[in-house]
């Protein structure tokens, strides 16, 4: 027999176009996207608490179909979760996840019965919430909020916080991929990008203590961001390509999990900023959440993330647990993820199905750098399609039911 909740839950997840566990897809509804534009959402570059409330509570109930946004939590959320808030940190305090958003979700979740103790806001390193306006709070008592590790995460496939036993495999950055790779002629006409991430196993081996490998990472540290400089790149690959011969590293195939996400948490509230990234394109929605997950991800980025963010977000320990996500698009980073160039917009967005959110913002996001004389990023923002072949959402602006609202 379906419970009164259940019955909630079920037509909730109708109104917002998507099946419970939070996905778009095959069910043949639309995706249903909720903007939710304020004139007076940004004082200066802060957001004002006061629009931001607005924003939430018209959102909220045009995403869920509720009268009342007590009634849209309650629709989503039940007293005995667990919810995670993931936000994102980098760029703080010009272009993180914001307090008042923060401030909105935990006051949403507390109206629908969740426990104060009981919510978790998180990134990926205890020293990433320094700027952020929030205090780190990892006890029994107020709301948590805390990074996943105090140790950095990019490179080695595992740290202190994450989950030896969730974990997604893939070759791309090992150093059995490049001997093959090597092997196949790659090293003559490979591009910056391919030999950079191919070579993902050179720093997890100099992290891991290795003297021969650790020669190789200032300048590995160095070539991270100079996307130019192949000639540079290609020497350290040719001088690694007949060494290490006798070398073996463990589990260097594996990202593992964040333990808050795979033992921690029942539900997962994403809160993600709209910014341009040199190895994406676009981060929002998916990518907000699959590289602030895992581990040794550098190797990632060979192919734009591509393959990474759906492999991720697919996975078992995570998959049903994302249940809403809120995209901040009112100061819009149109240059790196740190804020570096900013457009300004008067808009918060609601939705389930993430792909559907990053397409939208895909094309805002264009639009911004096209008006600052930027280049377009669309041919390389190819994440989104791939998430959307693997039916984590839809990409099709035909299937996005997108309600632009004005508060």
């Amino acid at each position: 027999m379906t419970t009164r909740r259940e019955f909630i839950k079920t037509a909730a997840a109708l109104a917002g176009g998507t099946v419970f566990s939070g996905f778009g897809g095959k069910t043949g509804a639309k995706s249903r996207v909720v903007s939710v534009a304020a004139d007076d959402m940004l004082a200066e570059t802060r957001y004002n608490p006061s629009a931001v409330k607005r924003a939430f509570a018209a959102g909220l109930k045009e995403l869920t179909g509720e009268k009342t946004e007590a009634a849209a939590w309650a629709s989503l959320f039940s007293p005995d979760d667990v919810v995670g808030i993931k936000i994102n940190c980098l760029g703080a305090p010009r272009v993180s996840s914001s307090v008042e958003s923060i401030q909105a979700v935990a006051a949403g979740l507390q109206s629908a019965g969740v426990k104060e103790n009981a919510i978790i806001v998180w990134d990926r390193l205890d020293r990433e919430f320094q700027r952020t306006g929030l205090t780190l709070n990892k006890g029994p008592v107020g709301m948590r909020v805390t990074g996943t590790s105090t140790q950095g995460e990019s490179i080695l496939p595992w740290v202190e916080g994450y989950d030896r036993e969730a974990f997604i495999t893939m070759e791309d950055g090992t150093l059995k991929k490049f001997r093959e790779l090597v092997r196949g002629g790659f090293l003559k006409s490979a591009s910056y990008r391919e030999l950079f991430n191919s070579l993902a196993w050179l720093w997890m081996l100099s992290r891991m203590g290795d003297a021969r490998a650790a020669e190789f990472e200032p300048e590995m540290r160095r070539l991270y961001t100079a996307y130019d400089d192949r000639e540079g790149i290609k020497k350290i690959a040719d001088a690694v390509a007949d060494r290490f011969e006798d070398m073996t590293i463990p589990d260097e195939d594996k990202s593992c999990f964040s333990r808050i996400v795979s033992r921690d948490i029942t539900k997962l509230v994403n809160i993600a900023v709209l910014k341009h990234n040199e190895d994406s394109g676009v981060t929002w929605a998916t990518k907000n959440i699959a590289l602030g997950v895992t581990t040794n991800k550098v190797r990632f980025h060979i192919d734009y993330c591509a393959k990474a963010i759906p492999a991720i977000l697919s996975h078992a320990c995570l998959r049903s647990k994302m249940v809403l996500h809120i995209g901040e698009a009112a100061k819009i980073s149109t240059v790196s993820v740190a804020g570096t160039r900013l457009a300004m917009d008067n808009r918060i967005f609601f939705s389930r199905d993430p792909v559907a959110m990053d397409r939208l913002g895909l094309d805002i996001l264009e639009d911004k750098r096209k008006a600052q004389g930027l280049d377009s990023i669309r041919s390389i923002a190819t994440h989104v399609a791939s998430c959307a072949a693997a039916g984590l959402g839809t990409d099709d602006l035909s299937r996005i039911d997108l309600r632009e609202l004005r508060v």
